[in-house]
């Protein structure tokens, strides 16, 4: 009995496996015929369109900013060192690190003992050879007398010679007196010749106690020099650097004591690429003309003007380096070796736009938006990067709508369904100069803020500290400022974490806010207190 209930079993699920089978090798069929009775297009997939968000391209104008970082150098700078060795006897209480000294002012001296001792000496000699001059030419004077009597004597000898000869001729006189005459006119001339040599022999000295006395004369000289370089002094008005001395200390010669450095020429030295060298070369007010900001640490802020330009690269070095001087108002804090950041301003350039840079590939690839909301690819010209923005000449490409951020995914022909901010558009900001006078006021009122997010408290004063911001951001500060009053604080109110992930979570779910504007409100909604018109400006919105 068992074993037919059991075959009776197996017969029923061998029954039901094979219409199963069959079930479903029918539906197969139905599937397989079903396919092929469709047409040829009834079988492709629908488009996919993406969501890209655009904006409208503006050309305008607007100014490049070059960012770098330099090196502040003295233009000026004399090292001060000992002239003669020797032990210091005189120091000056300006000569220290730090010291201001003035021109002329004397800075330290060695021992001039032995100076002055060889100085007496020279100024000795000096004196003996004034004498032996003097007696030279006293000399000289006695020697040109003594030749003009032996000339006058020579004179007398041969009148009485020439008498005696007359006497002979006439037979009155002997030849012994001729001869007596004759003798006496020999003597006579060999006493002049001897006269004359004398008067050389004092002429030949008068030349060389002459010599004499001109080598003692520059032997003095020497001597006063050489104690006069015991003595170092200011060169210009200026403020010592270096300075490694102490009264009493040996010194060498030449060596060096400390460096003077002219607080009047300080310069800044900084490299830019070449590109931006190029561009600031070829400019109608060229390098002169860009402005030049500096700033040290992060609140002293400086104007500076381009001066020149190194004339050699450097080895392992790149770009371009360039020199600009401080103005009047840096001498004060500024010091040789700071290190600065330096911006440039460029003249402002005609028809560009600013765009973010993921709008924008390296080779200046872009998308714009073409007829039937499809992708069209262009080139542009990139002028200059801009931190996270792009500059492009934008002539070709004006009141064309341009993706904003490029993706993988995105290219030439994609059906995209543009989502633009509002009535945004990229156009070229303006940018205003501010004096620290006029920011003062701005910078307080932000760090004060607690509703400001901090990442836009941080750039906002960071421009402000710079001189230069966008005017729409100064007006739009301004007009805060002037409606708050001074003294006056915006109202803010603690909230439940619950509420605060609520308002977070609605913010992030409205696809109608700006995707910067959102991420400026939730930031805003992290605080600990928060503006109580936001909140109830939320919680309106939100039914609550």
């Amino acid at each position: 009995m068992r074993f037919l209930t059991r075959s009776l079993m197996g017969l029923f699920l061998l029954t039901l496996t094979f219409g199963l089978l069959g079930l479903a090798g029918k539906t197969m069929f139905d599937a397989y015929e079903q396919r092929q009775s469709r047409g040829p297009g009834q079988n492709q997939n629908r488009e996919r369109v993406f969501s890209v968000e655009v904006a409208t391209v503006t050309p305008g104008d607007e100014a490049p900013i070059i960012t770098t970082f330099g090196e502040v150098i003295s233009g000026r700078t004399l090292e001060v060192r000992a002239a003669a060795g020797g032990e210091l006897v005189r120091l000056s209480e300006n000569f220290r690190e730090g010291g201001f000294v003035r021109k002329g002012e004397l800075l330290f001296q060695t021992d001039p003992a032995n100076s002055a001792s060889r100085l007496a000496i020279t100024e000795n000699e000096l004196a003996e050879a004034t004498a032996d001059l003097a007696d030279a030419r006293r000399q000289r004077t006695l020697a040109v007398a003594e030749v003009a009597a032996a000339e006058g004597q020579l004179a007398l000898r041969k009148r009485a010679m020439e008498r005696q000869d007359s006497l002979r001729s006439r037979g009155v006189g002997t030849d012994a007196a001729m001869e007596t005459a004759e003798l006496a006119t020999a003597s006579a001339d060999q006493t002049l010749l001897s006269k004359k040599l004398s008067l050389s022999n004092a002429e030949a000295r008068i030349a060389r106690m002459e010599t004499m006395l001109e080598r003692r004369k520059i032997n003095r000289d020497e001597a006063a020099r050489v104690l006069a370089d015991t003595e170092v002094r200011a060169e210009f008005d200026g403020v010592l650097a270096e300075v490694s001395v102490v009264l009493g200390r040996l010194v060498n010669p030449n060596e060096r004591l400390g460096n003077l450095i002219d607080p009047d020429a300080l310069e800044v030295s900084f490299r830019i690429s070449n590109a931006e060298f190029q561009s600031l070369a070829q400019s109608e007010e060229g390098l002169k003309g860009a402005q030049v900001s500096v700033r040290l640490g992060g609140d002293l802020l400086f104007t500076a003007q381009i001066d020149r330009v190194s004339a050699a690269v450097g080895e392992g070095k790149t770009g371009r380096e360039l020199f600009a001087k401080l103005g009047s108002t840096a001498m004060v804090t500024v010091r040789p070796g700071d290190f600065v950041s330096v911006t440039l301003t460029e003249p402002p350039v005609s028809g560009v736009a600013r765009v973010p840079a993921t709008a924008v590939s390296n080779a200046g690839e872009i998308l714009l938006i073409g007829e039937g909301d499809r992708l069209e690819a262009a080139t542009v010209e990139i002028l200059r990067k801009q931190g996270d923005e792009v500059l492009i000449y934008a002539n070709d490409i004006a009141d064309r709508q341009i993706v904003l951020a490029r993706a993988p995914q995105l290219g030439a022909g994609i059906k995209v369904k543009p989502r633009s901010r509002g009535d945004r558009s990229l156009v070229a900001r303006e940018f205003v100069d501010v004096t620290p006078e006029r920011a003062a006021p701005l910078i307080a009122m932000l760090e004060k803020s607690t509703v400001i997010p901090k990442a836009v408290q941080e750039r906002l004063i960071k421009s402000l500290q710079d001189g230069r911001i966008a005017k729409e951001a100064l007006d739009r500060m301004e007009a805060r400022l002037a409606t708050a009053g001074e003294g006056a604080e915006i109202e803010t109110v603690q909230v439940a974490e619950d509420k605060r992930a609520q308002m977070i979570a609605f913010i992030q779910n409205n696809g109608r806010i700006p995707a910067d504007r959102k991420t400026q409100i939730i930031e805003t909604l992290k605080q600990d207190r928060l503006p109580k018109a936001m909140v109830d400006r939320i919680t309106q919105r939100m039914g609550g």
